[in-house]
């Protein structure tokens, strides 16, 4: 009787099970497939593997297939990821339109109430933070999982039409927090899992330009509205129309956006293939449902994390300062209520050329750190302007105030910048999930500590606010050079250790490692971006 002859394995070499080779004290092999990267799991497992591994290298092998993949990816994830972002900054946002609009009457609102109601978007934001994450981690359902929150946050934003009382609005400001927290983190996962890490930094900037673009989509639809002569409050409509569109796109997100490239339906097998050893090289692999503790403490043991946290937080002061209080600040300038519903528009137009380029030339240079800078300088020159330009509420030239509000909207580059060194310098599902819950945790202090910065009492010159938008901002460019060094010295160290090992076994190693769901301190391949 003849045997069969056994089927030889073309992902053997990417299986850190076998053969481990000791690093230090460590080693780089997973107990099982549930331990390591889902993307091993489908590899091993898939029943025509052989096939598959050579269509897959036959797409990496040909320029003009590759281009095609890739494009294909861009078209599959970049919409939907753009367009929750939009709803997502355009929603929690709709409160400083309204401002303008007649809610703060309409509602009886009264001293701090409104910087409370701002606050409490970002309180509920906090608090949801860790449990959605690590939800999402478990459910494994990324697209999915975002898309229910999307719809449910849009419903929310329409209850915000029936509000009379400062109580009912605090209710749906908060559930909006709660619903929302989860957009950021997941949109840097998926990056994360699709493209390469010279890509990233472009394609972050493709879904956080919507942040400005939001202002002038915002700025128009609330300066059509403000001219609606109805007995329903213009600012009643406005809520119930922005509503409507979020929950739309929440179901096309639910419907169409993939959990991941292993779970991808519109991409053929040999393209999961292609896509996932396209990206081997980041050393981050895709997702692991699995949440390990010793990753999570590895996180709150690393030192970068918190620089990442505190930059965060020093660069959200400012946004939740100028976020809700953009449009009143124009009021204070002399300018009427619906001019300065209109003239937030080129404020958004700067912003959203501003994170293009900085997306553009962080991968082009391959460095986030001096162009993070670059993109914080003119907000703090415009805070100083409005500052020099408007002593104590007397504003002493109208278009130079107007030019140096336009001024502030550059920073915004440096937070998406932030969002993209996250995804190009953590591995390990379970730590990135808590390295970007931990970020975004920093992100809603910084903008709950920005809401109070402008104080009721201040008015018309809110004195605080600017001078806290050059304090936090001149302290981040100091952290972001300590965070540039850090990861300097990480690499430097990485290389020595790498120095002392064979060509064979770097070889066998890298690839290991690659999909073995292991954190970036535990992997001498890994580079990090400065």
């Amino acid at each position: 009787m003849s045997l069969e002859r056994e089927k030889p394995d073309p992902f053997a070499s990417l299986d850190g099970r076998e053969a481990s080779v000791a690093i230090g004290d460590g080693t780089v092999t997973v107990v099982s497939l549930e331990d390591a990267d889902e993307a091993l799991s489908f590899l091993e497992n898939h029943p025509q593997s052989l096939e598959i591994a050579e269509s897959g290298n036959a797409i990496l092998e040909d320029p003009v297939q590759l281009k095609k993949l890739v494009r294909k990816i861009d078209l599959t994830i970049a919409p939907l990821l753009a367009a929750v972002y939009f709803l997502q900054f355009l929603d929690k946002t709709t409160l400083s339109y309204t401002a303008v609009m007649g809610i703060r009457t309409d509602t009886h609102l009264k001293g701090q109430d409104y910087s409370d109601l701002s606050m409490l978007f970002y309180i509920g934001f906090l608090v949801a933070e860790f449990p959605t994450q690590y939800l999402a981690q478990h459910i494994s359902r990324l697209g999915l999982y975002l898309g229910i929150n999307i719809m449910i946050w849009g419903l929310i934003l329409g209850f915000h039409a029936a509000c009379t009382t400062f109580a009912g609005l605090a209710i749906v400001r908060t559930l909006l927090g709660i619903f929302e927290s989860c957009v950021a983190p997941i949109l840097i996962l998926i990056i994360a899992m699709w493209y390469k890490k010279e890509e990233q930094g472009r394609r972050v900037s493709w879904f956080y330009v919507c942040n400005a673009l939001t202002q002038i989509f915002g700025g128009f639809v609330a300066y059509g509205v403000s001219f609606a002569n109805t007995r329903f409050a213009s600012w009643r409509i406005f809520y119930i129309a922005i509503g409507a569109l979020t929950m739309v796109i929440g179901l096309l997100v639910a419907l169409f956006l993939p959990d991941s490239p292993v779970k991808a339906k519109r991409f053929t097998d040999a393209e999961k293939v292609a896509a996932l050893l396209r990206v081997k090289d980041n050393q981050s692999g895709t997702q692991n449902a699995r949440i390990k503790r010793d990753q999570v403490f590895e996180t709150f043991r690393d030192s970068r994390v918190w620089l990442i946290c505190l930059a965060t937080m020093l660069s959200s002061i400012p946004n939740g300062g100028l976020s809700n209080f953009s449009s009143i600040l124009l009021t204070t300038f002399g300018y009427t209520s619906q001019q300065a519903l209109i003239l937030n528009t080129p404020s958004g137009a700067i912003g959203a050329v501003c994170v293009l380029l900085v997306g553009y030339l962080s991968d082009k240079w391959r460095d986030r750190s001096v162009v993070m800078l670059i993109c914080i300088l003119p907000t703090i020159l415009g805070a100083g302007l409005m500052i020099g330009l408007d002593p104590n509420g007397i504003p002493k030239n109208k278009a130079g105030l107007l030019a140096a509000s336009f001024l502030t909207g550059t920073f915004g580059a440096a937070f998406m910048l932030l969002l993209a060194w996250n995804a190009s310098n953590i591995a390990g599902h379970s730590k990135k999930v808590t390295a970007n819950a931990l970020t975004l945790i920093a992100f809603c202090v910084g903008n709950i500590l920005g809401t109070q910065t402008f104080q009721a009492k201040q008015a018309p010159g809110y004195i605080s606010g600017k001078i806290s938008i050059i304090a936090t901002l001149s302290a981040l460019c100091f952290v972001v050079v300590v965070m540039r060094v850090s990861n300097d010295w990480l690499n430097r160290k990485n290389q020595r250790e790498l120095a002392g090992m064979s060509e064979e076994v770097k070889t066998v190693l890298k690839d290991k490692m690659a999909y073995a769901d292991q954190t970036d301190r535990n992997n001498v391949f890994f580079v990090y971006t400065h």
